[in-house]
């Protein structure tokens, strides 16, 4: 049986994309990325350090754009800091985050096309190991994107227990020690909400991920965030990491900074979610994504991309994984599948058939 394309893939602001010779990967490359994207592998192999160069170059489009409305501003100046904060590397600078498997330059190509908002454009950049802080090849300009558009990364740690120390630490200090997908978060985070705020097609989305925990996490004074059950109130310091873990997303849909032209990162998920929990949460980002966010997620959880195989096959929508390996001394490869088709073949899936063998080994006495 034929599988079905789900249009809302002509909403995905990331096309497609080519990156030689950064961190671990000699290479990338993805020719076209689907509403949901997932990426796993073991343990140093390159996952979180992929979804940051994705983020800081659409999040550097998004700020780019919406400074020019104002100032005449470079690109190439937009770009270079915001894989700096992003990254923070060392003393060496950017070019830290050049491979070093291979001699040359890293270098990104990237695709972006909404048609919803109308915007296609190109961005390229290359720079080499002796890079710190400025980059020479990249364009100065680029078209700028509609202020609709959202840019959101959602690390593996959540944020709202330690806000005010992180923005403290950026903001006021200019400390390094929480990197641009924490501080962008929080911004997001601490814009107020309004009654009747929500963007009608994720009101469905809110609503379900409030039932998962029977409560919801809201703003009180000064930043601070409650979590509110019936008639109680708990300080955030006092709610369940699971349920903080919600309410970011909760949170950015009824301060409308996730709406339906938006590409949203996560970095686990999963983290501190129970299994059945983490079923739910797959299934309200499917909901975002036929809403038409486009998602991009690294995982090493079983029921994360079992739970995305069910639901993309029973949707029918787009949804690709990248396997990305490594062997010892070598750099980073990647298989792609598609996951309406296939559930790939992965070391998540291999490490569940290695202890099914061990039980039946010890339930026969072997």
């Amino acid at each position: 049986m034929s599988v079905k394309h789900s249009p809302i893939s002509k909403n995905n602001m990331i096309k497609s994309i080519s990156i030689i010779n950064f961190m671990g990967y000699s290479q990338f490359k993805a020719k076209e990325f689907a509403p949901i994207n997932v990426l796993i592998g073991k343990n140093d192999t390159g996952k979180t350090g992929l979804l940051k160069l994705l983020y800081a170059s659409t999040k550097g489009v998004d700020t780019y754009s919406r400074k020019n409305e104002t100032e005449d501003i470079s690109f190439k100046k937009v770009i270079s800091e915001k894989l700096s904060n992003t990254f923070q590397p060392g003393k060496k600078g950017l070019g830290e985050l050049v491979s070093k498997h291979e001699r040359g330059k890293l270098s990104v190509d990237m695709e972006f096309s909404h048609t919803k908002l109308s915007y296609n454009d190109r961005l390229y950049f290359s720079f080499g190991d002796s890079t710190t802080k400025n980059i020479i090849d990249c364009q100065d300009k680029i078209n700028p994107i509609s202020t609709n558009f959202r840019c959101l990364f959602i690390p593996a740690k959540e944020v709202l227990t330690p806000l005010k120390a992180i923005r403290a630490t950026r903001d006021n200090l200019h400390m390094p020690g929480f990197d641009d997908t924490y501080l962008d978060l929080i911004r997001a985070l601490v814009i107020p909400t309004q009654r009747g705020n929500i963007a009608e097609e994720l009101k469905g989305v809110n609503k379900k991920l409030e039932d998962l925990f029977e409560g919801k996490i809201e703003q009180g004074i000064d930043d601070d965030f409650i979590f509110k059950k019936g008639h109680s109130e708990f300080h955030i310091n006092l709610t369940a990491e699971g349920v903080k873990k919600i309410g970011i997303l909760t949170t950015l849909i009824r301060n409308r900074q996730l709406n339906s032209n938006s590409v949203l990162f996560l970095d686990e998920p999963e983290t501190t979610l129970h299994p059945e929990a983490t079923r739910e949460l797959v299934e309200m980002l499917m909901l975002m994504a036929k809403s038409g966010i486009q998602i991009f997620l690294a995982t090493h959880n079983y029921f994360v991309l079992k739970q995305m195989h069910l639901c993309a096959r029973r949707d029918e929508i787009d949804a690709k994984c990248f396997v990305l390996e490594r062997e010892k001394g070598q750099a980073i490869t990647s298989k792609e599948y598609l996951l309406n088709k296939d559930f790939p073949e992965n070391a998540i899936s291999d490490e569940a058939l290695k202890m099914a063998d061990e039980e039946a080994k010890i339930d026969l006495g072997l």
